[in-house]
């Protein structure tokens, strides 16, 4: 199968590089020359968005936010017009289910299909496969995408049509970035009772209440902020902005359907705290 890639991030990069040892005939892009290279000896390194889904079957994008799919999709990118009719595209970047969808209306005006296939990650299996994958889109769509989704995925999750997916990875965001705060707090809270971070953790692993993520941040980069390398600290500083971003649309999803909204609001405020020790802007 062709399949084209754009956005070769620390997530679209590790899926990326799982497609490239299948059998499916893979083409890359990334508007950073850095990202390109990593890729010159696995597939076929296209110097433009359009050149890459030239021929594709399918196409999958994987960038930060709204702006850059906008970007990719209608207008520095434009895989709207580039990409084959019939061409199934799939989008890995969280954004707001309403886009989602409007996204799929304005693709299908130009005989394209979209499904949102958000991840998450699990501990990697035998064949280095990372995600858990979620599925939003009709039954055709899914059964397209599957040879390439299972060459990263542990799991692939069917949740609905298209944008159902969204909405589920941004509830289980909203999860992950609300834990991270108050595992913050925690690990304040008890420092500043002489407690050690060793005997936290191993309470509250034994009760369940520290999950891998909030563990992993605050045994890494949290206790040792002083000693991170700049491209550690410039990782630490853009996963702050995506978990702004992340709570901004759980805000605006519960919002929506008259949901408490007061807890991500509070989490917003102080997650770039809580991962940088600086205040948000």
């Amino acid at each position: 199968m062709k399949v084209a890639y754009i956005g070769l991030g620390s997530m679209g990069g590790d899926q990326a590089r799982q497609i490239a040892k299948s059998e499916h005939d893979l083409t890359v892009f990334d508007v950073f020359e850095v990202a390109r290279e990593k890729f010159r000896d696995l597939a076929t390194v296209a110097d433009s968005t359009e050149a890459a889904v030239a021929d594709a079957e399918i196409v999958q994008v994987c960038v930060r936010d709204m702006q850059q799919v906008e970007d990719v999709l209608f207008n520095a990118g434009n895989v709207a017009a580039a990409a084959p009719p019939g061409t199934l595209i799939i989008l890995h970047s969280t954004i707001d289910v309403d886009s989602v969808q409007s996204l799929a209306a304005r693709l299908a005006e130009q005989g394209l299909k979209l499904a949102d296939a958000p991840v998450t990650r699990t501990a990697p299996d035998a064949q280095g496969r990372f995600v858990l994958t979620m599925f939003g889109g009709d039954a055709e769509s899914f059964e397209r995408a599957q040879p390439v989704l299972q060459t990263f995925s542990t799991g692939v999750l069917h949740v609905g049509e298209c944008g159902a997916a969204m909405a589920l990875k941004i509830a289980n965001n909203m999860m992950t970035w609300t834990q991270l705060v108050i595992g913050d707090l925690v690990y304040q809270m008890a420092a500043e009772h002489g407690i050690n971070w060793d005997h936290v953790k191993a309470v509250t692993k034994a009760n369940g209440n520290l999950t891998p993520v909030t563990e992993a941040f605050l045994g890494g980069s949290r206790s040792n902020r002083e000693n991170l390398s700049a491209e550690q600290w410039e990782f630490v500083v853009s996963q702050a902005g995506i978990g702004e971003k992340d709570l901004a649309l759980a805000i605006d999803a519960c919002g929506q359907g008259g949901i408490d909204t007061r807890m991500m609001q509070v989490a917003r405020e102080l997650l770039r705290g809580a991962m940088t020790g600086e205040q948000a802007g």
